[in-house]
Formats: structure tokens, C-alpha cells, sequence
């Protein structure tokens, strides 16, 4: 046998639509693990936003990972979008306030009634980063080699640089976003996956510190500094026309501000993925050309030039991206026109999602879909997410699997 590097699963943060992740995870252990000899292999986990929480929940579960994938899934589809978007009087005057510019007193005066910073309750995220980090459990599959590392990612609000909060057997070469060592901690997850405006910045180390999508959305370098050599990495957002969406109403809908929030926030999850992914091809295709051209020790010999200028080896990179396969605004409209969405949510949240949403879903659904934390759509997202993996079998079963020989080419999807 010809044994493979590391392996690890990257998980891009995109807010409700994290959900999606949940079904690729749930085919991962229960179809892709039982056709391996030597299982999964989870090495390597990072994680970004909703990303962090799940990787959080499978290092915590590394020995048992259907486990944590059966947690979170029951914990997104008992999501109550009234919930999870409870609007409160007081963040919204103290955020009108402070567009107004607020005297010292009266901040003094919302602070003590309670303002945090965030539009909406955040205790149903904090609960589900806590549920998400054991840390013995962490530590000690790190001591046991179980795993390798673990990564979330966060922004510190006071000079938004991205940093990556991580836990590893080694420390991991520092480029780019910093990485900082921790022992992970819930508060580390949910710094990740607190979005601005909406949920309040996290306190660390007396700093402050919130969503890391705002600066890494694909966390694949981190997984990449603590040694994972072949990566799953599953994205949420995917460029997908719906044919039911298409032709005059999304016209139409251009000019809707609602619309073109939707699409930045498209961009904004979507450019990453492919940037990232784009730099890990051309590294292999500059790898594969020096190897043809100057023979099988082309790699050590640029290997040993690059330590003598203090950088990182270059490896080549196995990866199989997945994303959905339908578009998940058309996917949210319809949610949130349907009587199931109707028996569930019955608040004002529910109400204003159902106005925006209004006769053409084209107009709105692609930003309520990032807000949408309602179980009932959580299970649609897992649904998607599970028959997406299916299709891609072959190609996961061959990149977490042990035996080079077994592979019939290297997966760059």
C-alpha cells in the first residue's frame, strides 16, 4: 500500500444555509465510511460561520462522527425562525441612536437595559457552539493522533484582519491570516459564526471578534497550514439559475435592492470557493509540469529551495468541491410561500419574510435564504446536501481513501 497524506473536510460559512453542509456529512458517514477500508480518516477540520460549529462538533466526535452529524441535524431542524430572529426594541433603538450620535449617557443607559450590538437574540448560536466543543474530547483525540488540528476562523473587529483560532498536534506554518493557537473554547465558534449586525461581536483575549467570512469565507488555507493534503471542501452557495426563477420577473427584479443584496451576498460566499480552489489547481498543474519536464525530484529540489529562504514545502493537493446543485433562493421563496412554513412560523419575523417574498420570489429569496433559520428548510438543505454527495460517491470514496492505487486520477472538482 502506497499511503496517502492527511485528509481533511473544509466547510465554508454561509449562514442559514449552513444546513446544506449537514447532508453532505450525513453521506460521508453512512455511505462513503462503510466503502473504506479504513474509514474516514478525519485528520484535518476547518471551518468558517455555521462551518465552525460543525467543525467544532466533529472534532469533539472524531472516533464517533455520525454522532455529531446526528446532533447537529437535529439541532437545525428544530430551529424556529421566530426564534433564532427575535427582533429586540432596544437594539434597534440603540442602533438608531447611534446613527444619530448619541450622547455617552445614553449608551451607559442601553448597555444597562441590555444592548449587545445585535439585532437579534443570539442565545440560540451560543447554545449551539456549546453543544458543538468538548474540549477533553478534543484534546484528546489530539493526544491519540485521532486528529490532526482543527481551525475556525473569525475577524477581529478592531483591525479586521482574519484570524484562525486552531488546536493542533504540531504548530502549522503562519501565512496570511494569523493563526493563533488555543485550546478551542465555545466562545472561539461562536466569534466565527456571529454575524455582523445581526448577532453581536464575541470578546476574546480583550479583543472583539466576528463572522470570519467576512475575510476567509473558504477556511482551506488553515486546513492546508495543519496538514491536510487531500480536502473535501463544501460550500452552500452555488451561480445557479432555476429555470422557474428565469426571463422577465428576474429582470424585473433587478432593481429590487432585495435582489441585489441577495446576489452580493452570492458573490461574497461564492468568489472565495473559487479563488481558493483556482490557486490549489495551478500549484498542482505547476507541480504535474516541473515533475514532466525535470523528472521526479523536481518537488524535494524546490522543497529544499524554498526552506532556504524560511517558506513551506508545495504539495500537490487532492479536492473534491462540493456546492448545491439547485438554486437556493428559488428554493427559500417557495419555503416561505408554503403552508408548512405557514404552520410553523406564525411570528412578525415569519410575517415580514412572507412579505418580502411576496408574489415574486425572484425578488427576495435570495437573501432570505441566507436568514432562514427554520427548521423546516434546514431539512430541505439536508436533503439537498445528502443526494449532492450521493452523485459525487466514486469521487469521495476515492479521495478519502488510503490506497494511492486505488485511484483512478487525482479529483481537482
Amino acid at each position: 500500500m502506497i499511503e496517502r497524506g492527511p485528509s481533511g473536510v473544509v466547510l465554508a460559512g454561509a449562514a442559514a444555509l449552513g444546513a446544506y453542509q449537514i447532508g453532505v456529512l450525513d453521506h460521508l458517514v453512512t455511505h462513503v465510511a462503510p466503502a473504506l477500508d479504513a474509514g474516514l480518516g478525519l485528520e484535518v477540520l476547518s471551518g468558517t460561520s455555521a462551518g465552525a460549529i460543525h467543525a467544532a462538533a466533529l472534532a469533539s466526535n472524531i472516533d464517533d462522527p455520525g454522532a455529531a452529524v446526528a446532533k447537529m441535524r437535529a439541532a437545525w431542524t428544530s430551529l424556529r425562525l421566530d426564534e433564532m430572529l427575535r427582533p429586540s426594541a432596544i437594539e434597534l433603538l440603540s442602533m438608531l441612536s447611534e446613527l444619530a450620535g448619541r450622547p455617552e449617557r445614553i449608551h451607559r443607559i442601553l448597555q444597562a437595559l441590555g444592548a449587545r450590538g445585535g439585532l437579534v437574540d443570539p442565545r440560540p448560536v451560543a447554545r449551539l457552539a456549546a453543544q458543538a466543543v468538548d474540549r477533553v474530547a478534543i484534546g484528546e483525540h489530539l493526544r491519540r493522533r485521532r486528529l490532526a488540528g482543527v481551525a475556525v476562523s473569525a475577524t477581529e473587529v478592531a483591525t479586521g484582519r482574519a484570524t484562525v483560532f486552531h488546536q493542533a498536534r504540531h504548530p502549522p506554518a503562519v501565512s496570511g491570516a494569523v493563526m493563533v493557537p488555543v485550546e478551542l473554547a465555545p466562545e472561539h465558534v461562536l466569534a466565527s459564526a456571529s454575524m455582523p449586525v445581526l448577532f453581536p461581536a464575541v470578546a476574546i483575549g480583550g479583543e472583539l471578534y466576528c463572522d470570519g467570512g467576512l475575510r476567509q469565507m473558504v477556511p482551506l488555507s488553515p486546513a492546508l497550514h495543519l496538514g491536510a493534503r487531500r480536502v473535501l471542501v463544501v460550500s452552500a452557495v452555488a451561480r445557479i439559475d432555476d429555470d422557474a426563477f428565469a426571463g422577465a420577473a428576474r429582470r424585473a427584479a433587478v432593481a429590487s435592492p432585495l435582489y441585489l443584496a441577495g446576489k452580493a451576498l452570492d458573490a461574497l460566499f461564492s468568489d472565495g470557493v473559487e479563488s481558493d480552489l483556482d490557486r490549489l489547481r495551478q500549484v498542482n498543474r505547476l507541480l504535474d509540469a516541473g515533475t514532466r519536464r525535470y523528472g521526479a525530484g523536481f518537488a524535494a529540489s524546490l522543497d529544499r529551495d524554498l526552506a532556504s529562504v524560511g517558506a513551506p514545502p508545495v504539495r500537490p493537493i487532492d479536492a473534491v468541491h462540493l456546492q448545491p446543485s439547485r438554486d437556493l433562493g428559488a428554493l427559500a421563496a417557495a419555503y416561505v410561500a408554503s403552508d408548512d412554513f405557514a404552520r410553523r412560523a406564525r411570528g412578525a419575523t415569519s410575517r415580514a419574510f412572507r412579505c418580502v417574498a411576496g408574489d415574486n420570489g425572484a425578488r427576495g429569496g435570495g437573501l432570505l435564504a441566507y436568514l432562514l433559520f427554520d427548521g423546516g428548510f434546514a431539512a430541505q438543505l439536508i436533503d439537498l446536501g445528502h443526494d449532492d454527495a450521493r452523485a459525487r460517491h466514486d469521487e469521495l470514496v476515492a479521495l478519502f481513501a488510503q490506497d494511492v492505487r486505488a485511484l483512478p486520477v487525482r479529483t481537482q472538482g
